[in-house]
């Protein structure tokens, strides 16, 4: 019992060391946003609104990776809840598009203007989202398009990500070849029994599958 306390004790420490920091750049960044101390151009704007974002979903992540250790969130089961994935993807483009711009990489979203509601892990959509598109920019050459589209087939939602440039000779990635991003994202999947295709294509650049079931 001491041994479990103990163990507590530091994740409760180390939770708030990382959250002290992130809760600030939050704060700071939502300021900035908001223009508290005076009008800001519409670029910084968008910069602002990409930190505040990644800021609190670093938050969201933290409190995921270390609630488990928390003998109280033990005892918690995985909680799906319901939410628009349209959303939730225009949020995780938003958090990476400095990335993006920085790689001279254009993404567009191929989603006509609708809800997509879900009943799923949230946070867990989040971490998969977020190193698949990372993944795209990290592998797409300069000057190149990514292209991301969403839909529900049968119970199932699928999003789709497809890279692509004039002179389409990506680099090939596969799972287990390229660091711990595309594991992690393998894991999530079939935790929730979904699915991840990846097609390497010369002219065409690379196109990412995944699917995920769900219930309304």
């Amino acid at each position: 019992m001491k041994d479990i306390k103990e163990l507590d004790n530091l994740i409760t420490e180390v939770s708030h060391e990382f959250r002290s920091p992130l809760n600030s750049i939050v704060g700071f960044s939502d300021m900035i946003r908001s223009e508290t101390h005076g009008p800001i151009h519409e670029k910084y704007r968008e910069y602002a609104d990409a930190i505040h974002e990644s800021g609190l979903f670093m938050l969201d992540l933290i409190g995921e990776i270390l609630n488990p250790f928390n003998i109280e969130a033990t005892k918690k089961s995985y909680q799906p809840e319901k939410f628009d994935a349209i959303l939730l993807i225009s949020e995780i483009t938003n958090i990476l598009k400095p990335q993006a711009i920085e790689n001279k990489i254009t993404i567009f979203n191929n989603i006509d203007d609708i809800e997509l509601p879900v009943f799923l892990n949230k946070i867990s959509l989040k971490q998969i989202l977020f190193n698949l598109l990372s993944n795209a920019i990290k592998f797409s050459k300069n000057n190149a398009n990514i292209y991301i589209s969403a839909s529900i087939e049968s119970g199932n939602l699928i999003i789709e990500f497809q890279n692509s440039s004039k002179d389409a000779t990506n680099q090939n990635f596969e799972i287990g070849k390229n660091g711990l991003g595309l594991f992690i994202v393998k894991s999530l999947i079939e935790q929730q029994s979904g699915g991840l295709k990846i097609e390497n294509k010369k002219n065409t650049g690379t196109i990412v599958t995944m699917s995920l079931p769900f219930k309304i």
